[in-house]
């Protein structure tokens, strides 16, 4: 009787436990920004994606786009800040790993957390943001994702 009773309360919650849906094509959603250092800091943000393809993959590809922006004082404006002595192009591209072969073909969600170093050129840019976005593997790219403006010493 105990175990009957048991074992119904068991299924009983396993039923009502519903596994999240999101959607095929990731999203994301900023977390936070910390300073480590006067040249390094820690981006981080929530991602979800509905069938776990996401993240590894060849590194000259990337899974984890990042644009600049740093604020001009003489326009009174942000500009995306381009020098090809601080990375690449325009978009910083990185990568990330993926999650165990656990998930794959599961819907998952977590943080990506990105350690930028240097996060900016240098000390005389005070205040900047950035927009992100990442790709999952089959190609399908999250929503674009704009940081609150940051202000640093």
């Amino acid at each position: 009787m105990r175990l009957s009773l048991f074992i119904w309360i068991l299924l009983l919650f396993f039923n009502c436990a519903k596994k999240p849906k999101y959607s095929k094509t990731p999203q994301i959603s900023f977390k936070s920004f910390y300073t480590l250092s006067q040249d390094s800091a820690v981006l981080t943000i929530n991602f979800s994606d509905g069938d776990g393809n996401i993240g590894g993959g060849p590194a000259q590809d990337g899974n984890f786009f990042v644009t600049y922006y740093f604020w001009d004082k003489d326009s009174s404006k942000y500009d995306v800040f381009s020098d090809a002595t601080f990375f690449q192009d325009t978009i910083d591209v990185r990568s990330f790993p993926s999650p165990s072969d656990a998930y794959k073909n599961k819907p998952i969600s977590g943080e990506i957390a990105l350690l930028m170093s240097p996060y900016r050129k240098d000390n005389t840019i005070k205040k900047f943001k950035y927009t992100c976005y990442i790709k999952d593997n089959a190609g399908n790219k999250s929503n674009l994702v704009q940081t609150p403006e940051f202000n640093v010493p």
